[in-house]
């Protein structure tokens, strides 16, 4: 059985937000959780991931399960087409696909790693 094609979502494809509103029908929801050794910035409308490897750093993610291939590739090309990469990461045991930036520069910290709470706050 192969393994369901888990992403770890922190900024607009988390529910409620623009993103996850366009490719909700082909997203399933699983699970909350901070994970730690990453922080937030801002780039205004939306946020990034920076990995920091840092305990006392941590974002909040919403896990989904995207049900198809072609959404998948809607959602790479949208994340790539803004510098992101994918990295995997375990969560709950399984590999969870997670995208992130290769450079904070000098944009904004994310306070609290919870971009729905920022962004909304």
């Amino acid at each position: 059985m192969l393994e369901p094609n888990l992403y770890a979502f922190y900024g607009s494809l988390r529910r409620g937000l623009a993103n996850y509103q366009k490719f909700k029908p082909h997203l399933r929801y699983r699970y909350s959780q901070w994970v730690n050794g990453f922080q937030l910035y801002s780039f205004g409308e939306f946020p990034f991931a920076y990995k920091t490897n840092l305990e006392t750093d941590r974002i909040l993610v919403e896990v989904f399960e995207i049900t198809s291939t072609e959404t998948q590739q809607q959602i790479d090309a949208l994340e790539f087409g803004y510098g992101y990469h994918v990295e995997q990461i375990i969560l709950e045991g399984q590999p969870v696909n997670i995208y992130l930036f290769r450079d904070k520069a000098n944009y904004p910290l994310v306070s609290g790693g919870d971009w729905v709470k920022f962004f909304r706050g």
